[in-house]
């Protein structure tokens, strides 16, 4: 039978320490076996026999300082949570109906702006430590964003696409991750430029756009990265320039949307809201989102 792949998330404080565990070369499958003998009592001499070519030992004590596994009278365990699809599906629905209900009324802007802020830190940004294995496929929505004091720049999108937008390239350029040929242009444009100064000189053009006053009088690579990307497009010839993504100011006050009330383990809890935010996201056929937030 063939082994179901495995999916693992955890909480971003956990990125830098568990990032490198998770990306060993045979993590993957230390936890499968770990998994198949899991009704078993498994030694050092068991783990040394299965991984006789590796360096096992250091990497049981890393996963040990980790908290992924647990060594008690020699004995060996796995010491989080493997979620298989179907589990918490009450859960899950009912936080989703709850949560659509209340967002189907939004024009489509605001749905987009509630999702990648409110909706996203109650989901993504308000748990405790935690690190889950799952092997259910998720889709992964991912967020960049980029920006200055005035002007954040959001992109919202799932894991199996990168949408050309300024907060993705940016994302790109702090990751020092290799460019996919839609990218290259606006490298070859901007380069490698602070992302500060190059968003405070787009925050002057916005300002002027948005007051109706921006002429082009000579050329700007600022302006033109912003035309490449379509952030901004042209209108009628005698009216200049508008933006091609939704400019919000950011509300004082939160909307106060149905929470999702949990009381269950981290894991459980982090596990249960990734898949509220996922299925929310197709159920509002979003596949990607992008919009400037005004602070």
């Amino acid at each position: 039978m063939r082994r179901k792949k495995m999916n693992y998330f955890y909480s971003k404080n956990k990125q830098k320490s568990i990032e490198k565990l998770v990306k060993h070369s045979f993590f993957s499958l230390f936890i499968a076996y770990m998994q198949q003998h899991q009704n078993e009592d498994v030694i050092l001499r068991d783990l040394k026999k299965a991984f006789s070519n590796q360096k096992i030992e250091s990497f049981i004590e890393d996963l040990i300082t980790e908290k992924l596994l647990i060594r008690n009278n020699r004995r060996y365990s796995l010491n989080f949570s493997i979620f298989d699809e179907g589990e918490f599906q009450e859960e899950i629905k009912k936080n989703v109906a709850l949560i659509l209900q209340w967002l189907l009324p939004m024009k489509q802007e605001e749905r987009q702006y509630v999702m990648g802020e409110e909706i996203w830190r109650a989901c993504f940004e308000e748990e405790a430590d935690y690190f889950y294995g799952t092997t259910v496929d998720f889709t992964s929505i991912n967020k960049q964003v980029s920006g200055n004091k005035t002007y954040q720049f959001v992109s919202l999108n799932s894991q199996t696409t990168l949408p050309f937008s300024l907060a993705n390239y940016f994302y790109l350029q702090k990751k020092q991750f290799p460019l996919p040929p839609k990218f290259l242009n606006l490298a070859h444009l901007i380069g490698d430029v602070n992302e500060m100064y190059y968003f405070d000189q787009v925050e002057v053009i916005i300002e002027h756009i948005q007051a109706k006053k921006y002429k082009k009088r000579r050329p700007s690579i600022f302006f033109d990265s912003l035309i490449l990307t379509n952030t901004i497009k042209s209108i009628a010839p005698e009216e200049g320039y508008q933006l091609a993504i939704p400019l919000i100011d950011a509300p004082k006050k939160t909307k106060d949307f149905p929470k999702i009330k949990l009381n269950r383990t981290a894991a459980e809890n982090a596990y249960i809201k990734r898949s509220v935010y996922e299925q929310l996201f197709k159920e509002l056929s979003l596949s990607d989102v992008s919009y400037i937030r005004k602070i």
